[in-house]
């Protein structure tokens, strides 16, 4: 082969090797991952090596995720449990039967007071002297870390009661177990032996009547009693911001509500009267109990005659804390021959026909130009629409004056007794109030 021949293959060869290298340099990046993809085995042709690869994958991402979960499952359950602080509503004595309710959990602002709000759901058939129970107190899975003074007092015949805890630190926020053992057996025995809890089964509660729950006093969410002094004594004070300013709170709204349906009843006699009005007849006179009644821009009902039996105290600008029996007698004392004396006159004053609160039934209606129309021969479909519209008119004027009736009755007489029997309640803790002076009555384990 001549010279030049061989250098032409030679430099034909040179230029293919320089060919594949730009096309390897030309080579999609699609190509190259192709080609990962078959070193590592997961193209089409291997199946089973790419589920592989996609569980273990699933599989780890699902572990991460349950990793956090978890982690931030405790940390809400931390939160929860420092946040909660009252995780027994109600429990039972185990051989009375007899049930108690945990209504709430009170304290000052640095969680060094703080007192566990008790209520008898039947106080007649359970001790009302505080010196008759013992406390034996615990923690959850074991003894508490701090051991607080704890007290036991009950508010007379009212059934409510309070577990005090007082500390020289702010109480931790830590699960108490406490049980409550009542030495006075007024009720036959009636109870399972346990007080509806697992963890109160012992042989102590087919022994005693003992009753059990579970509180965090010194958790975040105890209510605060702002106005309450730490380390308060007077029963009276106790009473009142423990108990008597809610229900006193809820005696008002019933007020509010009764005086919002008093307003509207006297607008709706005021429609059907006008009613009448327009359809050309002479309107039934308004009854005494209703007539110059109403309700003031401030809300407040003002009656012009009040019921016979009406309680008449000052409920706007007063409250449980200023007391209302001090409107209508001098001394508590004075409550029960007060309350009999008012029904003396309640009964004296309905026995007045100008007082009287039956309603007649009206029968006939005068028109403008002197005739009567007879409701009772007024039927619709057979008489006159006007007639008829007369007629609905009459009837829905006479439904008004009841409802009127009876809801005035029961804002001036049930209501405003309520706050008396309230006031009542509270001043007689002077002498009620009874509280565990035994040392030994409490214990710790």
């Amino acid at each position: 082969m001549a010279r030049q021949d061989m250098e032409g293959l030679k430099n034909h060869k040179t230029s293919e090797g320089r060919a594949e290298v730009a096309e390897t340099e030309k080579t999609p990046l699609t190509k190259r991952l192709e080609g990962l993809r078959d070193k590592l085995k997961l193209g089409p042709h291997h199946r089973m090596e790419r589920f592989t690869v996609m569980l273990g994958t699933t599989l780890s991402l699902l572990l991460i995720l349950t990793a956090f979960s978890f982690m931030n499952h405790r940390t809400d359950v931390a939160h929860n449990a420092s946040a909660q602080a009252l995780y027994t509503e109600d429990f039972n004595f185990s051989l009375s039967n007899e049930k108690m309710h945990v209504e709430g959990i009170f304290g000052n602002d640095d969680r060094t007071d703080v007192m566990i709000l008790l209520r008898m759901q039947n106080p007649t058939a359970m001790s009302t002297d505080a010196n008759n129970y013992e406390l034996f107190i615990t923690g959850m899975n074991s003894s508490l870390s701090y051991e607080p003074n704890v007290t036991f007092s009950l508010f007379g015949t009212t059934g409510y009661g309070i577990i005090r805890f007082q500390n020289d630190e702010p109480i931790p926020k830590e699960l108490a177990d406490i049980t409550i053992r009542s030495n006075s057996e007024l009720s036959a025995r009636e109870g399972s032996g346990s007080s509806g809890d697992r963890d109160s089964t012992d042989g102590s509660f087919a022994e005693f009547d003992q009753g059990k729950l579970y509180v965090n006093p010194g958790a975040d969410d105890v209510e605060t009693l702002d106005w309450l002094k730490a380390d308060e004594q007077e029963p009276t004070v106790l009473y009142t911001a423990l108990v008597a300013e809610q229900l006193d709170t809820e005696i008002r709204e019933d007020i509010e509500s009764e005086i919002a349906e008093l307003g509207q009843l006297l607008n709706r006699e005021k429609e059907y009267t006008n009613r009448l009005v327009s359809g050309g007849y002479e309107p039934p006179k308004m009854p005494w109990f209703m007539a110059g009644d109403y309700i003031d821009d401030d809300g407040r009902f003002i009656a012009a005659q009040d019921l016979a039996g009406a309680h008449t105290i000052d409920y706007d600008s007063k409250t449980i804390r200023d007391g209302y029996i001090n409107q209508v007698m001098s001394d508590l004392s004075l409550f029960d021959s007060y309350m009999e004396d008012h029904s003396e006159i309640e009964i004296a004053v309905k026995s007045d026909d100008t007082r009287r609160e039956q309603l007649d039934r009206i029968d006939t209606l005068k028109s403008n130009d002197g005739t009567v129309l007879d409701l009772t021969s007024v039927s619709t479909g057979t008489s006159p629409s006007a007639q008829v519209a007369a007629k609905d008119s009459v009837e829905n004027l006479q439904s008004t004056w009841r409802t009127y009736l009876s809801t005035k009755s029961n804002l001036q007489r049930n209501l405003m007794h309520q706050l008396l029997i309230l006031d009542a309640d509270v001043q007689s803790q002077t002498s009620s109030y009874s509280i565990q002076s035994n040392q030994d009555a409490v214990t710790f384990y």
